[in-house]
């Protein structure tokens, strides 16, 4: 076949069409069949993954793709972090989101302001 091949830009565009439109199992598609591709995500992959089954209100979704990236090597940054936050508190988990807040800070990841935000909604000081 002839033509142009998807590639990680394809496919993360795909994984947060998905994520936008509260369809984590399309995404989750598109995760597996970039990796089928032998496309390798990325952190920006890991997140549209993770922000997608955080949108549909599935934190613990959510939780298995970080625990995922990070066995796979991919270090979570910044938005990892927020968006993990952000999973746990949409369903009102407010320990499980402080839960993540306490491995950012023991990463070394820099909070953003919306890492602040977060915390502030929380009741919680940076």
């Amino acid at each position: 076949q002839q033509g142009i091949r998807p590639n990680e830009f394809t496919y993360n565009t795909l994984i947060n069409a998905f994520a936008q439109a509260k369809q984590p199992d399309k995404a989750n598609e598109m995760f597996q069949l970039m990796q089928q591709q032998g496309i390798r995500p990325d952190e920006v992959t890991y997140n549209a993954l993770i922000n997608a089954f955080g949108q549909a209100n599935q934190p613990d979704k959510a939780n298995e793709v970080f625990q995922l990236m990070q066995r796979r090597n991919v270090r979570p940054n910044t938005i990892t972090f927020n968006t993990m936050m952000g999973a746990f508190m949409r369903v009102r988990q407010r320990d499980r989101a402080l839960a993540v807040w306490a491995v950012m800070k023991a990463a070394g990841v820099k909070p953003n302001h919306v890492t602040i935000r977060n915390l502030q909604r929380l009741g919680v000081a940076a």
